[in-house]
């Protein structure tokens, strides 16, 4: 069920109390971390594999490093994989293509080296080493056999990416994993009838974060977002149901950093927005108010993932 948060209040806390809204905002983020890698570790025997699913830009990079964390306080060692690492060079392949949106299809599977990843992940079960790969999102460009890596006993590994619940590629370790599902279970009424879906939210966050780190413009992001949606119910949709935990990484105050911060871009490119289905996050870019973070935001935050 979505958590229901009206705009009035963010924008007040925001303005009259930025330090105890990121606390609090922070903290029940954080009471999710610690009440799942719990779970986990009370599984480690059977179940020394974690698979971390979740839409594009659900958090799933620092909500898997914050596991880490949780997990290695309980006295267990633990290792991470990003999915991300195992996409081709984009110069080695055919890129599948999206003709509904007219776009490359970057959510496909079908971008990654699918045998490599299944054979890794099957490897690290019978506590084989591996080698991982690193993928550069800025050149396009994967580099093979950067990281040795081996599950011993008693150890967690970490796996997160948008196929992690996938069975053709996760098929065969259900014995042996556990599942967790992130996503942003919130929206915001704006106190005049409408709202600001999740999916509106998240928006902000993945715009944001390509901008910065993937050399992809927001306008880039707004044309490529139906397609990233339409990959969102073929490749995991049909897979939640595999999660047995999920985690709401949306954090109250974000919103009025991410909105603020992308209007003068979302300005620029009004005539596309509508064609996105995105005629409310231009919206939102004019009544979220922004709030002083910088002093109060932890170095650890899920939103450093977005705004650095």
């Amino acid at each position: 069920m979505l958590k229901t948060y009206e705009l009035a209040t963010l924008n007040s806390r925001a303005k009259n109390d930025p330090k105890g809204f990121i606390e609090e905002s922070e903290a029940a983020y954080l009471a999710q971390i610690e009440d799942t890698a719990e779970l986990l570790t009370e599984r480690l025997t059977e179940r020394p594999i974690l698979l971390l699913n979740g839409p594009s830009s659900a958090g799933k990079t620092t909500t898997a490093d914050r596991l880490c964390r949780a997990i290695e306080r309980r006295g267990i060692y633990s290792q991470r994989i990003s999915m991300d690492d195992y996409y081709l060079s984009r110069h080695t392949y055919s890129m599948p293509y999206d003709e509904e949106n007219d776009v490359v299809d970057l959510e496909s599977p079908l971008c990654m080296d699918l045998p490599l990843l299944s054979d890794h992940l099957h490897k690290l079960a019978r506590g084989e080493q591996i080698l991982v790969p690193s993928f550069d999102f800025v050149t396009g460009r994967q580099t093979l056999n950067v990281t040795p890596m081996r599950l011993r006993k008693d150890e967690i590994v970490i796996i997160e990416g948008i196929h992690s619940l996938n069975d053709v590629i996760t098929g065969g370790l259900e014995e042996q994993s556990s599942r967790v599902y992130l996503s942003l279970e919130a929206q915001v009424l704006d106190g005049e009838g409408g709202r600001f879906t999740p999916e509106v939210l998240r928006f902000a966050r993945r715009a944001l974060r390509d901008a910065r780190f993937r050399s992809a413009s927001v306008e880039e992001t707004i044309r490529q977002w139906l397609s990233i949606r339409r990959g969102e119910r073929l490749y995991i949709a049909p897979y939640r149901h595999y999660a047995e935990f999920t985690i709401d990484t949306y954090l109250p105050y974000e919103s009025n950093i991410l909105y603020p911060a992308l209007r003068e871009a979302l300005d620029t490119h009004a005539d596309v927005l509508g064609k996105a289905d995105l005629k409310q996050a231009r919206r939102a870019a004019d009544l979220f108010e922004p709030i002083d973070y910088l002093p109060y935001m932890p170095e650890a935050s899920v939103l450093h993932e977005f705004v650095g």
